[in-house]
């Protein structure tokens, strides 16, 4: 098997976007060289961005942006219509754990944010949250520039 560090680099910071969601995720010091893998220290930058805001802010809402960014804008592999709505019920009968939560499960399924807030626990500001993730992702750019 040839090794390919871009595809490898992609599996890895999706692992990680997963894993952040799931709550199994390695401190993002502990990140930093397998998310650059490839050389593409923009990319690491953006998925350390998620794993310190959801250190510094409050976890419940960092995972819920990136549970309503995949479930939107991650395409699913196989077109499968009724998988929002399976995911939905599962929300409403309370059936469904943060913990199980995979990015297969979520792709796709373009859940809306009462579906995230019912899914993390609370409402929370997405705008807010995501200017988080966003100025940290400059703090990480800017220290980078310095060195």
């Amino acid at each position: 098997m040839e090794y390919d560090p871009i595809v490898l680099s992609q599996r890895i910071r999706l692992a990680y976007a997963e894993h952040l969601i799931r709550c199994t995720d390695l401190p993002p010091s502990e990140m930093e060289e397998l998310l650059s893998l490839d050389g593409d220290l923009d990319a690491a930058r953006r998925w350390l961005a998620f794993g310190i805001a959801k250190r510094r802010y409050d976890p419940a809402e960092v995972r819920g942006l990136l549970i309503y960014l995949f479930s939107n804008y991650y395409p699913s592999l196989v077109s499968d219509p009724a998988k929002g709505e399976l995911l939905r019920r599962a929300l409403k009968n309370k059936t469904l754990k943060l913990s199980e939560l995979t990015l297969e499960k979520l792709s796709g399924t373009y859940l809306d944010w009462q579906d995230v807030f019912r899914l993390v626990g609370k409402e929370f500001n997405p705008t807010r949250v995501k200017e988080r993730v966003r100025a940290i992702y400059e703090e990480l750019k800017g220290a980078h520039h310095e060195r």
